[in-house]
């Protein structure tokens, strides 16, 4: 029975090193799209590791230093990546980013549990079960402290290398040369421990710190990639703005013309004395107003983004209520201000759009001068829950990486004329600009 249970020891002991190592690739996919049924292939790739981390370490007990460290690691690496390969669905350049962002997790920790905990393993007799679970126990909990703080500072926001092929093949490139150096490197410092522990520790030191600046070099890279794709994505959408801001200024002013004209034509039938039904009559004119009334800000690219608007609640019973000020954004562009305030007020009536109780269909947007300030006030109430994560409103549709961009860009906007955005709910939604007016 003793036996028995040090083999099962023996086996759990040479499975650690594969099982860290997948949960720390499992870690850097968080974000990457899962295979289906997870939950069942998860459980046959630990099984499979066990079994393999076993069955691999049996040929390499009398093998050369070089091919028992190098080799041996490396093969369980390969395991491990494909093993990740076969739970999530993503190009095998993300999963060798993956899988290699992972190993110099397991690996720092590794070097930490050694720089603390290594005399134990020589103070361990063969047959001592209570050590080999203690140097076990340690080694998990160096591991996980490791995981978790590598995770809060490189995996967190990690969301995958993206589209860019110069950014896959830098990643790429990058991972395969660590892991190479990682292994050869720890392979001539074990085979050498023996002669310096101070040398041995300034190594693994040096390892720890080589690292740490690979993860975030790693983290630095797919940043940067996110921003960029992020202002891609903004500067497509104010493109798709801007032709619908054109397209919808001609729309009005052709229906402002027509209105018009229909207007002078039933003046002209009741000065003729042309026989119209009355209610015909008063509903004509009732529609030609509401298509009439221009609104007139001060500023014509307002105008038409508000006219366009109003129509839209007053046929989907909406009440805008606006306090307009357009004179004083001569200083923006006009597609800044397209952008600016089409995402607003395009916000605010999704939010709105989902209430029930036709009371609480109400938009109220402002924009006036303050204090030196340009101010822009749009508030509304809304359904369900507001979070607000990093100044922005956490999206409430399930792609959270391909919406979200009206927010987005108005903080852009309002930041580059050195303003900022403030978001804050309580009954209502309120999101509020300041813009510094430069001096005439």
């Amino acid at each position: 029975m003793e036996r028995i249970v040090q083999i099962v020891i023996g086996m759990l002991l040479l499975s650690l090193f594969p099982l860290k190592l997948l949960f720390g690739e499992l870690l850097f996919s968080r974000y990457c799209k899962r295979r289906p049924r997870f939950g069942m292939r998860l459980c046959v790739s630990v099984v499979l590791l066990i079994i393999l981390s076993v069955a691999l370490y049996l040929p390499f007990q009398n093998a050369h230093w070089l091919l028992q460290n190098t080799l041996y690691y490396f093969l369980q690496f390969t395991i491990s990546a494909a093993l990740l390969a076969f739970l999530i669905d993503e190009s095998v350049t993300d999963v060798i980013v993956c899988a290699v962002s992972g190993y110099m997790t397991e690996h720092i920790a590794a070097q930490v549990f050694e720089l603390c905990f290594g005399f134990l393993k020589a103070n361990i007799r063969e047959g001592d079960v209570g050590r080999y679970l203690l140097f076990g126990s340690l080694q998990a909990v160096i591991f996980f402290a490791t995981a978790a703080a590598v995770y809060f500072l490189f995996a967190r926001n990690a969301t995958g290398i993206g589209e860019s092929k110069s950014l896959k093949r830098r990643m790429l490139f990058l991972s395969v040369a660590t892991l190479g150096i990682i292994l050869l490197l720890s392979s001539v410092r074990d085979y050498y421990a023996g002669e310096s522990y101070a040398l041995m520790a300034i190594t693994r030191i040096l390892s720890i710190f080589s690292c740490i600046t690979l993860l975030y070099i790693r983290y630095d890279l797919l940043e940067k990639s996110q921003l960029e794709s992020e202002m891609s994505e903004l500067e497509r959408v104010m493109e798709i703005e801007r032709k619908q801001f054109e397209q919808s200024r001609e729309n009005i002013e052709l229906i402002n013309i027509k209105c018009h004209d229909m207007r002078h034509k039933i003046d002209a039938w009741e000065r003729q004395g042309i026989a119209v039904d009355p209610g015909e009559l008063d509903e004509m004119k009732e529609l030609i107003g509401i298509y009439d009334a221009a609104i007139k800000t001060g500023n014509d690219t307002l105008d038409v983004i508000l006219s366009e608007h109003s129509l839209y609640c007053e046929k989907h019973g909406i009440r805008l209520s606006c306090i307009a000020d357009g004179e004083r954004l001569g200083f923006m562009s006009t597609g800044d201000i397209c952008s600016l305030f089409g995402n607003a007020i395009e916000n605010a009536i999704e939010a709105v759009s989902k209430l029930s109780n036709p009371e609480d269909r109400i938009i109220s947007f402002q924009v006036r001068e303050q204090k030196g300030l340009l101010l822009v006030a749009v508030d509304n109430y809304y359904t369900g829950l507001v979070s607000i994560e990093n100044g922005l409103p956490k999206t409430s549709k399930g792609d959270s990486q391909n919406h979200g961009f009206g927010v987005r860009s108005i903080r852009r906007i309002a930041q580059k004329y050195g303003g900022e955005v403030r978001l804050s709910a309580d009954e209502m939604f309120h999101l509020t600009v300041l813009i510094p007016i430069p001096a005439k």
